[in-house]
């Protein structure tokens, strides 16, 4: 009897801003013939302000967004569907991360993650959400996503750097430390230092490890959205802002 064909794959990149996640996606997309579908951010017709001025500024924005990754999920499952392995530049809990690192910064509701995870969990309850078979954080040094980030003041304007790197410092506990003690076979890092290519090749790498691709249950994804209601996920570790005080 033949061997069934691999599953395409469904996996996403994470990482702080301005660390490279467009150009390396782009580049891993040609290694596996796949397509890349842009953050949710850029799909927004009129994308939206970002220098928000109020709490409830904040959670329209956030749910907007939201509502964005519930479109990317179904559109990734269908192109998956059909054949093509996906690559999502950036993953769908961007709303929850963000959310969750200003929280600990004391810059937003302190119940605004878990208000946007109980709205995810609506989606994924019927289809409109889940995680992506393989999240793969690049870990990049701050002193190069400054630089690169100055490469494109259009697209990282300066004047958001600030807060951008602090709430980075949060989200990158979130995807190295807590999100893989729940999950350890949906997340994983890649060293996001160096030519794109080679940073696309450490990807491959680690997806020959974690073949063949299997979609995440919506179990899964739901263990992650509780976690959201805690006051620091577990195994999370300290969210040291480094250089700025401590969170």
């Amino acid at each position: 009897m033949a061997d069934a064909p691999e599953r395409p794959w469904l996996v996403a990149l994470e990482g702080p801003w301005a660390s490279g996640k467009s150009s390396v996606a782009a580049a891993l997309a040609r290694h596996l013939d796949a397509e890349v579908l842009p953050e949710a951010y850029d799909r927004l017709g009129r994308t939206p302000d970002l220098d928000v001025r109020s709490p409830g500024e904040l959670a329209e924005l956030e749910r907007t967004l939201l509502d964005e990754e519930s479109r990317r999920w179904l559109e990734a499952g269908q192109r998956r569907d059909s054949g093509r392995s996906v690559v999502l530049d950036t993953g769908l809990l961007g709303p929850l991360t963000y959310t969750f690192g200003l929280r600990e910064l004391g810059l937003a509701p302190d119940d605004l993650p878990a208000r946007l995870a109980a709205e995810a969990d609506e989606r994924l309850a019927d289809g409109r959400f889940g995680l992506p078979d393989l999240t793969v954080f690049l870990d990049v040094d701050e002193a190069t996503a400054d630089w690169r980030a100055s490469q494109d003041p259009r697209g990282h304007p300066p004047a958001l750097g600030t807060r951008h790197r602090r709430v980075a410092r949060v989200e990158r506990q979130l995807y190295l430390h807590g999100f893989p003690r729940y999950l350890p076979g949906r997340f994983a890092s890649a060293d996001g230092e160096g030519a794109v290519d080679r940073v696309a090749g450490r990807i491959l790498e680690l997806l020959e490890l974690a073949r063949p691709a299997t979609p995440a249950e919506p179990e899964e994804a739901r263990r992650l959205l509780q976690l959201f209601e805690e006051r620091a996920p577990a195994g999370a570790g300290a969210f040291a802002d480094t250089g700025e005080g401590n969170l």
